[in-house]
């Protein structure tokens, strides 16, 4: 009894300071094909479990050394796997729902210290027509919606569009009509809670500068990542060429908060021994 008060004592003493915090901390990490050693009926990875012990390790100390209050994971297969990552990282919350990758079996997620008021699934909206892709296009894995109870009330919307693999036309229209299909859930959500603070992150597997994703390059969502140089500003290496292909973006509610000088891209070797992407955060102060 006494232990179990103690252990009590110590979360309320965690999340009080958390609470007490100036600024809070968003991540966005493509973890890479974080998968468990159980061999499932899909074309997933099955790792043995010293691999995937390993793994965990790798990403906790990654996790720890970051600071984030909320993560936006990709490739990530269950939440079983998830919520072993979170206990270890200290994360009070791992959000998964199953999505579209019927193939490989990844996933997005999110783990937060941080309240969770709510999590929706967009997995089944149906996504605009874009001329290159199929007819009743859906999203390659989700759109994973999360309200957070943060100091100023925040919506996530974590992501992982359609990877470069495959037909270039029809792999670059895909991800357009994910953008596409993105900048309306912002507009339904924006319009449902006035005033309300709301990010989109992910693994979008382009340049918010290329053409599939130039709907939310005009959404009038903003950038805070924009003044990095192409040098520090890079998520990965396609093809031995830096590539900035994961995003946060914030609307106008949220930038109020946004601590300008904190947006940093970290290509540390620690990252490199867990993901091909490097995570990308920032932080918000807590009040105005």
């Amino acid at each position: 009894m006494k232990t179990r008060w103690l252990l009590f004592f110590c979360l309320l003493s965690c999340f009080g300071s958390w609470a007490e915090r100036p600024h809070w901390r968003l991540c966005t990490w493509n973890l890479h094909n974080f998968f468990d050693s159980i061999d499932d009926p899909y074309g997933d990875q099955v790792h043995k479990p010293e691999k995937v012990e390993k793994k965990l390790t790798d990403l906790s100390a990654a996790l720890e050394s970051i600071g984030a209050d909320v993560v936006a994971v990709q490739e990530v297969e269950k939440r079983a796997l998830l919520e072993k990552l979170a206990q270890r990282s200290g994360y009070r919350y791992a959000i998964l729902l199953p999505g579209n990758d019927s193939a490989r079996g990844i996933n997005v997620g999110l783990l937060s210290k941080v309240k969770v008021k709510g999590y929706a699934s967009h997995r089944n909206d149906r996504l605009p027509y874009v001329e290159g892709a199929p007819l009743d296009t859906k999203f390659s894995r989700d759109c994973l919606e999360v309200h957070l109870r943060t100091p100023e009330p925040v919506i996530v919307l974590v992501n992982h569009f359609k990877s470069k693999v495959g037909k270039g036309k029809s792999s670059d229209s895909k991800r357009r009509a994910q953008a596409m299909r993105v900048c309306k859930i912002v507009s339904d959500l924006e319009h449902a809670y006035p005033g309300q603070s709301l990010a989109v992150v992910g693994d979008m597997n382009d340049s918010l500068a290329s053409w599939p994703l130039e709907p939310l390059a005009h959404s009038g969502l903003y950038d805070p990542f924009v003044q990095l140089a192409p040098d520090l500003r890079y998520t990965l290496k396609h093809r031995g060429q830096p590539a900035a292909l994961d995003q946060i973006l914030i609307n106008k509610s949220l930038s109020r908060y946004w601590l300008p000088g904190s947006s940093q891209v970290s290509h540390e070797k620690l990252f490199k021994r867990c993901s091909d992407h490097y995570p990308m955060w920032l932080d918000f102060a807590s009040s105005l």
